[in-house]
């Protein structure tokens, strides 16, 4: 089906940015609020075909934004938490931010990945804090002020991971409380 066929265009034109931000696009439009579809490009392949693309394409603005806006949208189904986590999705979430750090459309879609697999899910949490992802989200917020998306997606990013006890002394020694 579409789902195999643009997993397989990923894996064949792999240093190819354009296919690669093109194919995590409609992988990000095919798992929305599709549960059959989540699973379906997981067991394709696709979480991990997302990965890779985001380290082949680390420069690229447009791979780093819609692959982080595709793990959202993925990690919305428990099992894909775990597998993103797995592939390395969290590390390079927390790279994109890093790497692109003025760039408000990669900063908003990479908090809203990293609020949707630490949502309920205490390993990914732990996971984000030693990546440095609440560094990252509350420098975001700081570089982004202006930006209401970035701001929202920081916010509940926090939300979700001050669920975890330890995480609240780390936000609040990140500064997330004077940016919130």
């Amino acid at each position: 089906g579409g789902i195999e066929a643009v997993v397989s265009a990923m894996r064949r034109h792999e240093h190819v940015s354009g296919v690669q931000e093109q194919a995590c696009a409609a992988l990000m439009s095919l798992a929305y609020r599709n549960n059959a579809n989540q699973i379906t490009i997981t067991e394709e392949g696709g979480i991990k075909a997302i990965v890779s693309a985001m380290r082949r394409n680390e420069e690229s603005v447009g791979v780093q934004e819609q692959a982080c806006w595709a793990l959202k949208n993925l990690a919305c189904n428990n099992c894909n938490q775990t597998a993103i986590a797995k592939a390395g999705g969290i590390e390079a979430v927390v790279s994109a931010m890093r790497r692109h750090e003025h760039v408000s459309g990669v900063q908003e879609q990479a908090c809203a990945a990293l609020m949707s697999l630490a949502y309920r899910n205490n390993a990914n949490q732990i996971t984000i804090t030693e990546e440095g992802g609440i560094k990252a989200i509350v420098s975001a917020m700081r570089r982004n002020e202006e930006s209401v998306g970035v701001q929202e997606q920081a916010c509940w990013a926090l939300k979700n991971l001050a669920c975890n006890n330890c995480n609240q002394t780390a936000i609040a020694k990140a500064g997330g409380i004077e940016a919130v």
